[in-house]
């Protein structure tokens, strides 16, 4: 890690704001310099920058202006990301419709955000009912000038950043371009024209927000659109990749291809897992197989990074989620919203500079969230007295024995003990008649029987041992590789 740059010291001429304009800057600077690395091609900053411009043009040209909202299906490709800078250009508004959606969830999100189109380069992403704008592969032999430099002010909006959905339907939040590039500023990991980034998906701010950070910064992207756990870890190795993005359910899926003894990516500088705290297993296998340079992110998609657990305090501190950034004002609170002492657990709250007044278009989201300056992202966490933050769970994911709520996490972080456990979610089931019932769906490593495995919890686990198991060979997740806790209770259907 190192000193976060500043605004200044991005050296932008005055008035500049959009964000797509400020990587034409660094185009002009280092017009010959890989800016996105592919399986088959690397694109410098001037093929970028001119992609860009061209998709703009088809934009424009397809009656899209300024401010509208455009929605956007398409996976981890080149033509996404410059579909992203594309509409940054003309002044529209990108609205994420990831292309794993339903057709029925993708037109509930972009009628409930207002888009006027949508557009991908795959025709099958068409909504009935709403214009298509189809991409078909951009020839960059094209010459085509820059178009001319917007009034894009800093609060003029460019992206809706979209929530993973783990708690319902996805809850946006409107981003600016101000925010955006003041984002780039508050950053502690070292970027510059060396670095290169595996970012996790372009659909969520995690992922669009880190690559514009690093084109910003002269840096370039690596994209593998097949993102299947061979062709990351190839990319990484083959490409020299700096920075990588791995949620835990993405690493567990990538550690059994890496068989020998020793450090098998020693280009990375940060190994940056996000999504949920890795169990004390992953978290030695990382550090012995991946990478020593090991970061845990926590953060949320409505603020971004909150904390970050370095590879010293993960070593000393596993189960932490790390020092509160310098940037964010943190505070665990009761019930009556008063701080509590350190080591006591209780609900999250937090707040930053630039500090967005809520979700956009969801008055009622908006008002269950944020209150009096604060957001509260619905986690119970602790403060210990060194200043390291504790996740403990989800407001939500609580199981009442005799009276007193037990995290889901407590139970899961005990069981995933077990040698024979993989990994661990714990779930109410409902129950027709009498009381709902505590479960765990568990994925195993190695066979045992359930009979064994119940023993074995009730002995660790007491009164708190959940009254179900299933085994299943794998969880339904968001595209972020969390959990849908939800989608647990058919398991009793």
């Amino acid at each position: 890690m190192t000193d976060r740059v500043t605004l200044k010291q991005l050296d932008l001429p005055d008035g500049l704001w959009n964000i797509t304009e400020v990587i034409e800057l660094q185009a002009r600077r280092q017009p010959a310099a890989p800016a996105l690395i592919l399986p088959d091609r690397v694109l410098s900053f001037h093929q970028l920058v001119t992609a860009a411009n061209i998709v703009a043009l088809k934009l424009l040209a397809n009656g899209v202006h300024e401010r509208q909202t455009v929605g956007v299906s398409m996976g981890q490709t080149a033509l996404h990301l410059v579909t992203l800078l594309a509409i940054a250009r003309i002044g529209a508004i990108a609205l994420p419709l990831h292309d794993a959606l339903s057709p029925e969830r993708r037109m509930m999100a972009a009628r409930r955000f207002g888009a006027v189109a949508v557009v991908s380069g795959r025709k099958e992403m068409e909504l009935k009912g709403l214009p298509f704008i189809h991409l078909a592969a951009i020839d960059l032999a094209r010459r085509v000038p820059l178009l001319p430099a917007t009034r894009t002010q800093a609060n003029d909006p460019c992206w809706i950043s979209l929530s993973s959905g783990t708690t319902g339907d996805p809850k946006g939040v409107l981003r600016t371009h101000g925010y955006m590039l003041d984002r780039v500023t508050k950053s502690e990991y070292t970027r510059d024209t060396r670095s290169r980034l595996l970012p996790l998906d372009l659909n969520f701010a995690v992922g669009f927000g880190q690559s514009l950070r690093m084109l910003i910064l002269g840096g370039a992207i690596v994209l593998s659109p097949e993102r299947l756990p061979a062709n990351l870890a190839y990319m990484v190795r083959s490409h020299a990749v700096t920075h990588w993005l791995l949620s835990p359910s993405m690493a567990e899926d990538i550690l059994p291809l890496l068989e020998e003894d020793g450090v098998h990516f020693p280009s990375l500088v940060a190994l940056r897992i996000l999504g949920g705290m890795p169990n004390a297993r992953l978290l030695e296998a990382l550090f012995r197989k991946f990478t020593p340079n090991v970061y845990v992110d926590y953060g949320t998609s409505e603020v971004g990074p909150v904390a970050i657990a370095s590879p010293d305090t993960l070593r000393r501190a596993p189960d932490s989620a790390g020092r509160v950034l310098p940037w964010i004002t943190l505070e665990v609170v009761d019930d009556e919203d008063r701080p509590v002492q350190a080591d006591k657990s209780g609900r999250l709250r937090m707040k930053l500079d630039q500090m967005f007044e809520g979700y956009y278009l969801d008055p009622s989201q908006t008002a269950d969230r944020f209150r009096d300056g604060w957001y509260y992202p619905g986690d119970t966490a602790r403060l210990d007295a060194e200043g390291l933050l504790y996740i403990e769970g989800r407001e939500d994911d609580v199981f009442n024995v005799a009276g007193n709520k037990v995290q889901f996490r407590d139970v899961e972080s005990v069981l995933e003990t077990h040698p024979a456990v993989h990994e661990a979610a714990a779930f109410v089931l409902p129950q027709p008649a009498g009381r709902d019932l505590l479960a765990v769906a568990i994925i195993l490593s190695n066979r045992i029987s359930e009979r064994e495995l119940m023993a074995w919890a009730v002995q660790r686990l007491g009164p708190i041992c959940p009254e179900k198991v299933f085994f299943v060979d794998q969880f339904e997740r968001t595209a972020t590789g969390k959990v849908l806790r939800d989608r647990l209770r058919n398991l009793g259907a």
